[in-house]
């Protein structure tokens, strides 16, 4: 990892919100208690002459005295964070939204949101990896050669997708790897349906109800209906090959990285055309 590709600007940028909107840094938990979860505070100095460790002074000054301000960390030579490596600063960021920390899920994904404005022009960006009790667990990924479109849809469940899909094609270096990221663009596809789909003003094509997960019949419907005539064919047969070559590439075992990048890359414009539609773009 490079050790300095986030620069002041942003750093100072994501301090500055967190003074600004007077955000909790630790969330829910004291200082020591959350700072113990990132760094070792029984082995860093004391800046209290009276106390041996900074577990000591910063018990000391911030839950028995509270004489030291909230946004104190982000002046301690100690934690430097404006000078860290971009992996401890990142470490910082993922660990104020931790369910631990911040257990509040749409709290974290709005921090999460906050900070990726300001890293995404440093190129990177906080995504779910994971989840904890139904709750999400982010983490630091560079951006590169997965990053196809970066705002938002407002669905919830089809943005976690595409975040994890751009995690995974990143990180990929095996068939299996590739397979996967074929796998998630069909789940993506599946839950972009299932939002934009509606049985009463999206009539199929060939009049068969689609199940739950038939997001090609849903997907064509749903183009047929919101744009009809025939300029808009191109269109239905795109997200229908998205469909397709998702699937392809979930089984297929000669995946490699153009395959899988072609599978983000259709996956996402048909989201994106999905949200045109329904008034998100």
């Amino acid at each position: 990892m490079d050790q300095h590709t986030i620069t002041e600007v942003t750093r100072r940028g994501i301090i500055d919100f967190f003074v600004a909107s007077e955000t909790p840094w630790y969330g829910r938990l004291n200082d020591v208690e959350f700072l113990s979860r990132v760094y070792d505070l029984t082995k860093m100095p004391s800046t209290d002459s009276r106390i041996r460790t900074a577990r000591g002074d910063i018990s000391q000054h911030r839950i028995s005295w509270q004489d030291w301000t909230d946004d104190w960390i982000f002046t301690d030579s100690r934690f430097n964070l404006m000078g860290a490596s971009d992996e401890d600063f990142l470490r910082f960021l993922c660990e104020t939204i931790h369910p631990v920390v911040r257990p509040d899920s749409k709290d974290a994904r709005a921090l999460a949101s906050e900070y990726n404005s300001y890293l995404r022009p440093d190129g990177w960006q906080l995504v779910e990896s994971k989840q904890i009790s139904g709750k999400p667990v982010f983490t630091a990924t560079r951006l590169g050669r997965s990053e196809v479109f970066t705002e938002p849809t407002g669905w919830q469940k089809v943005d976690r997708q595409i975040q994890e899909m751009r995690a995974r094609l990143d990180a990929a270096d095996s068939e299996e790897d590739w397979q996967t990221v074929g796998l998630l663009c069909r789940e993506t596809l599946i839950s972009v349906a299932q939002e934009v789909y509606d049985p009463i003003s999206h009539p199929t094509l060939d009049g068969t109800d689609p199940s739950s997960t038939d997001a090609g019949r849903m997907l064509e419907a749903v183009i047929a209906a919101e744009l009809r005539g025939s300029p808009n064919e191109e269109a239905r047969i795109f997200a229908r090959s998205a469909l397709k070559l998702a699937l392809a590439l979930q089984h297929k075992r000669t995946a490699d990285f153009r395959m899988a990048a072609l599978c983000a890359e259709a996956t996402i414009a048909v989201v994106n055309i999905s949200a045109v539609l329904a008034g998100r773009r």
